[in-house]
């Protein structure tokens, strides 16, 4: 792996590395990063900043990011070089956002109940608003379960305040479902687009996200020779 490509992947949120395992990108050495808490008023890009201090900064990387991690991965690569960001699941900008994140924005911030409720819901419902199979979904289910109540509150706030419009700061590849009802496809430009793809497609449609970044890896490659 010594001439390979270093790939971070950030996961969604309330999720965590265990998101990725079903991925097989042979042409890079894959690395995760986990949550750590967010500090009382800490804003998306001092997070993202202190975040970024986890990954060792002599190494030549990309990074690969899921929905918030989609996110947090544009506010790295604003900060310090990246080479190729590969975005799933996620928005680009503001314009990229839903309308009803406007709202988000309003609720209760320290609502933990109403944030356990959600949660308990979207484990509920998983099974009938996404393809995943008897494994997946109880990975899911565990994941959600070890999810700091605290971060998810953050999250969801700082998402839905996230206004950065323009350009993206270094190359990029975003994947992005048909089926996805968080961030909905309509809203998404410059995507690949994966035909019945959820949002939580690059465990349940891993070998076709696998596919297309490694074939991405390879022309980038064979440009450089």
């Amino acid at each position: 792996m010594k001439d390979s490509q270093v790939i971070y992947c950030i996961p969604g949120l309330g999720l965590d590395h265990r998101l990725f395992k079903k991925l097989e990108i042979p042409n890079a050495e894959l690395k995760f990063i986990d949550w750590i808490e967010p500090k009382t008023g800490e804003n998306i890009s001092s997070y993202a900043e202190r975040l970024a201090q986890t990954i060792p900064s002599d190494e030549n990387i990309s990074l690969l990011g899921v929905s918030l991690g989609g996110i947090i991965s544009i506010e790295i690569a604003r900060i310090r070089n990246i080479n190729k960001l590969y975005l799933i699941s996620t928005v680009k900008n503001k314009s990229e956002m839903p309308v009803y994140m406007s709202w988000l924005e309003r609720l209760p911030r320290r609502s933990k109940n109403a944030t356990k409720f959600a949660l308990e819901a979207s484990i509920a419902l998983k099974p009938f608003y996404d393809k995943a199979d008897k494994e997946g979904n109880e990975l899911f289910h565990k994941m959600v379960k070890a999810a700091s109540l605290d971060f998810i509150n953050w999250g969801i706030q700082e998402i839905a305040k996230w206004n950065f419009e323009g350009d993206l700061p270094t190359d990029f590849l975003h994947l992005h479902g048909t089926d996805d009802l968080i961030f909905p496809i309509k809203n998404i430009d410059q995507a690949i687009t994966i035909k019945r793809g959820t949002h939580y497609m690059v465990y349940n449609d891993a070998e076709k996200i696998s596919k297309i970044i490694n074939s991405d890896l390879n022309r980038v490659s064979s440009k450089s020779l």
